[in-house]
């Protein structure tokens, strides 16, 4: 009788050869046309290289793809009459061609190579999908912030090139996924592919020997794309025999036109015994997915990534570097860079030469995106060296040399990173950065590249030493604390933050805190950085927490508890109730959004008990009020004295174009100096040794509010201030007199005893080249010991333009039809189907009332269940200087469609400029009309609206419902805009 488990060794033997022709096709070469901010975007500061070689580790792939990068579709072309490429990305927007044209173009130089298209603006998915249906795009994606997309894309076109031969084998499964929305395939598949992933590892696990781990790292199951019924029965058909499951929506096209359910005519054809996930926006199909024994997914769900990982766990069950002799003998192995070279500086020569030989050297430090170090011992041959241990003293060169470099402006993992270096910027785990924190990354590296250190002398531009803590732990916060479902609940902003505060980090992250803190003893900023915080679409500004951690505490663990507090927090603040209310107002769901922390050191020095910075500010790129002679190209900056929260939030700062800094708006007379300038700032109170802060008391508790005569005890106003003469009734530039010290920036401003605005234009200029876009720069100012001034860049964002680029024209006879109507208007296009208006009269307004006025509008919100509106009262909204205007947050005005921000006369507020309200209302496409008073372009009728018969009053807020539609248009290029009945 023949052993059995002979016959289980030869088939594996055979399964084993089979396997080493498994996924043949690799994808080597990927060709990515984009512009350089867009690129930076999916790479992350090359740390795109790292996640796609940490993949590639686990399925047991010998080399990532090379990406190469250009920025038109001329230059692609001529890239591919030079050399093959595997695989093409393509952004919709390239500055010489129309996608598909250059798609067209491509496929002709070389007919088999993939083209994928990837969309960044979810606005653009109807468009470009009804377009795509060609031959010269094979794909459109949706890029949702998630750089595990880019992964997935790869992915997805090897798996389509492999499929066939590799079920070949009768080894390999296939994942049908039937899905025609980009939107939702670009979120199924890469999570799909981690769970694939992770499921590989566990198999790993279990081999029982090296040849049998390879194999299950080959033998991952393939995932091919549906969009349609005819492909998915092609498809169903060709594999049948390998389908592991299939994942279907309900609704596709099927004969040509849409069928409303085709998924479950699909089901007619399958084997019975196939797993199939069916899922839909229509949760009324699931009682018909249970009648037929199949599983629903709800795609409205606040937990759609967590249903679909639950299916996987519920429904479906590379390495070191090894020295070698000649003879294939081990003799030593590193896992990391720093065994790499503690190996090489005592391996045997032979072992060096052994490896040089073949270029496993450079393979491997290639595959762990040494890209450059790699590059350069591809290019030294054996020969070049006089001896052997001159070769191995190179190596040991060359990668020093590289790490060291690799130090400066770059992005060190928190396990790599020794702080040798000041203004390190640091990574603890994985995942994202954030969009904060990517434009963090973004512009170090742009700084680093800018040289412009070399152009601004006696100064210094830089980036405060930061860490970013990476999505990937928040990710296993909420997992590891089983919060998924508590969360989905209808809780207060106070309940909310109860459960992150009862909840605990992983004893591995407190204990990598509890090391940061062992070097840090500086005071810390801990910041928000959303995946989509601060993105070219949606910034979601000032939305989320920050809290100001004078980081003093005595006794030790205080200080990490207190750190652990804040960081829990911010998370926490992801899912309160003005963050809900503005992600629902975008094209995302609550559970799309993931959250990175940033830890920055806070700028500034110590004045007695209080820490601050001598100015902070905010910088644009474009003046949306430009007052002659001022453009609106020529930006604007506003800057107080202090802690920048003054600025973001609203309340009294100074404003002044760059282009004409000696012109700052509402400075031109003694009596608006005296109204309008800067009477107190923000520090950090840093009087509390022993005592600590705790955040439950509010986000703000660390911060204190001084009047500015204290910073003339501090000594910091030498740059900032000018003096009332009340004798003279004049403003004498500087603090050499008798009076009143007001905030003015004179020093700076008229007589540039600090380059500040020489930096911010500069800044401005390099930043808006690098994202291709105008974009606002947050700083802080300090000065070294030799008094000279130290910049420090916080963070950097695009400014989101106009999305609906139509022409708008404005005629007198609309202005003359208006009750509203302004030269200060933002947007463009025109609103239909708004009927609702809320508005404050003037003689109901109270300024020392402006809460109960935000919490009345707060009421109406709730009451017109998502009726769209037309929002006006006067001063500042969302502004945090109640006595500026009405402090509204998001979910209390979630459904206005366009807000006039009014001045009366006796309440004349400059507009809002740089704070992260205006940001955010700019960039969901809310039209927003300023009236100032008295100017004769702009016209406000109250007398109209007050003639009209209210639906319903409070005692501040009047609601009006009109009969028929308002019109209400802006034209963008102008910045006119009207409201007429």
């Amino acid at each position: 009788m023949e052993d059995d488990r002979g016959i289980e060794d030869k088939d594996f033997r055979t399964n084993l050869h089979r396997s080493f022709n498994l996924m043949k096709f690799q994808i080597g070469r990927i060709l990515l046309v984009s512009s350089l901010y867009d690129a930076f975007t999916l790479e992350e500061e090359g740390l795109l290289s790292e996640q796609i070689s940490g993949k590639y580790e686990d399925m047991a792939l010998s080399s990532p793809p090379r990406i190469s990068r250009v920025s038109t579709g001329e230059e692609a072309l001529l890239e591919l009459k030079e050399r093959n490429y595997d695989l093409i990305i393509t952004m919709p927007r390239l500055i010489d061609t129309d996608p598909f044209e250059f798609g067209n173009r491509a496929k002709e130089l070389q007919p088999d190579i993939p083209v994928v298209l990837l969309v960044m603006d979810r606005s653009d998915i109807p468009t470009f999908y009804r377009l795509g249906h060609h031959d010269n795009i094979d794909k459109i994606f949706y890029w949702n912030g998630d750089s595990t997309l880019f992964m997935a894309i790869i992915k997805y076109v090897e798996d389509m090139k492999n499929a066939e031969r590799d079920t070949e084998t009768g080894l390999v499964q296939i994942i049908l996924v039937v899905e025609d929305s980009p939107r939702y395939y670009s979120i199924f598949l890469p999570s799909i592919y981690m769970e694939i992933v992770h499921q590989t590892q566990s198999l790993i696990a279990e081999g029982l020997n090296d040849h049998e781990k390879v194999f299950r790292k080959r033998a991952r199951p393939k995932i091919l794309l549906a969009e349609n019924y005819e492909e998915a029965m092609d498809i169903y058909r060709k594999y049948k025999e390998h389908i592991l499951c299939i994942i279907t929506d309900v609704s596709y096209t099927r004969n040509g036109t849409r069928d409303e359910e085709a998924g479950f005519k699909l089901l007619d054809e399958l084997d019975p015994n196939v797993p199939v996930l069916i899922q839909s926006s229509h949760a009324e199909y699931r009682a018909k997915a249970k009648e037929l024994g199949k599983v629903f997914l709800d795609k409205n769900s606040k937990t759609l990534l967590q249903d679909l990982r639950d299916f996987f766990k519920s429904h479906l069950g590379f390495g070191d570097f090894i020295f070698k002799l000649h003879n294939g003998e081990h003799v030593g192995h590193a896992s990391d860079m720093d065994e790499f070279m503690e190996v090489l500086r005592s391996v045997p020569l032979e072992s060096i030469i052994h490896h040089c030989k073949s270029h496993q050297f450079s393979n491997w430090l290639m595959a762990r995106g040494e890209v450059d170090l790699a590059k350069k011992l591809n290019s030294k041959k054996i020969t070049d060296f006089k001896t052997d241990e001159e070769l191995r003293q190179f190596l040991l060169f060359a990668i020093n040399e590289a790490r060291t470099d690799k130090h400066r402006g770059i992005m060190t993992d928190f396990h790599q990173q020794k702080f040798e270096y000041p203004d390190t910027f640091t990574r603890l785990g994985g995942g994202s950065l954030g969009g904060k924190g990517r434009g963090m990354a973004f512009l170090s590296s742009l700084l680093k590249r800018s040289y412009i250190h070399k152009k601004i002398k006696n100064c210094s531009v830089k980036i405060p030493d930061t860490m970013i803590i990476g999505t990937n732990i928040f990710d296993e916060f909420i997992e590891f604390n089983n919060m998924y479902e508590s969360l989905n609940n209808d809780l207060t902003d106070s309940e909310i933050s109860n459960i992150f505060l009862n909840s605990n980090l992983s004893p591995g992250i407190k204990d990598s805190l509890r090391e940061y803190l062992s070097i840090v003893r500086w005071p810390i900023a801990v910041r928000s950085s959303s995946l989509l915080e601060d993105s070219q679409n949606q910034p979601l500004a000032g939305i989320y927490s920050t809290f100001m951690l004078p980081n003093n505490c005595e006794d030790e663990e205080t200080r990490v508890e207190q750190l652990c507090q804040a960081i829990k927090l911010v998370y926490a603040s992801a899912f309160y109730r003005s963050a809900k209310a503005y992600i629902q107002s975008t094209a995302y769901i609550t559970e799309e959004e993931k959250m990175a922390v940033i830890l920055q050191k806070l700028v500034g020095k110590t004045y007695g008990a209080r820490f601050y910075p001598i100015c902070s500010g905010v910088a644009q790129s474009i003046n949306y009020y430009p007052v002659a002679p001022l453009k609106r190209d020529d930006g604007i900056v506003s800057v107080a004295l202090g802690l920048g929260h003054i600025v973001v939030q609203g309340e009294q700062a100074l404003n002044f174009s760059p282009e004409y800094p000696k012109i700052p708006q509402g400075l031109s007379t003694p009596e608006e100096v005296l109204k309008n300038s800067q009477n107190y700032f923000y520090a950090l109170n840093i009087d509390t040794i022993g005592t600590c802060y705790d955040f439950r008391m509010g986000k703000d508790i660390s911060l204190v509010k001084s009047p500015v005569s204290d910073a003339e005890k501090d000594g910091t106003l030498d740059h900032l201030a000018s003096t009332y003469d009340s004798n003279d009734n004049r403003i004498r530039d500087g603090v050499g007199y008798p009076g009143p010290k007001l905030v003015t920036f004179a020093g700076i401003l008229n007589y540039n005893t600090m380059p500040l605005v020489k930096i911010i234009k500069e800044l401005l200029q390099i930043g808006g080249i690098g994202m291709g876009s105008p974009v606002e720069i947050e700083f802080a100012c300090t000065t070294d010991d030799k008094g000279n001034l130290e910049f420090y860049v916080l963070q950097i964002r695009p400014l989101v333009g106009q999305k609906d680029k139509k022409q708008i024209k404005i005629k007198q006879k609309d202005i003359d039809a208006s009750f509203i109507h302004t030269n200060k208007a933002l947007g463009n296009g025109t609103l239909e189907g708004i009927r609702d208006i809320l508005f404050i009269p003037p003689d109901r307004f109270d300024n020392t009332k402006t809460l109960d006025i935000a919490q009345e509008i707060g009421q109406f919100n709730k009451e017109l269940a998502g009726r769209p509106y037309l929002l006006i009262g006067p001063g500042r909204w969302g502004t945090r200087d109640r006595s500026l205007g009405i402090p509204v947050e998001w979910d209390q005005i979630s459904n206005a469609r366009a807000i006039v921000e009014a001045s009366l006369e006796d309440f004349r507020i400059d507009p809002s400029h740089g704070t992260h309200f205006f940001h955010n209302i700019t960039s969901l496409g809310i039209m927003y009309f300023s009236i100032p008073y008295g100017t004769g372009k702009a016209y406000m009728d109250w007398g109209w609206l007050t003639s009209r018969t209210p639906e319903t009053k409070k005692d501040f807020v009047i609601h009006i419902k009109l009969d028929e539609d308002l019109n209400i248009k802006v034209d963008g290029r102008s910045g006119k805009g009207i409201i007429s009945p």
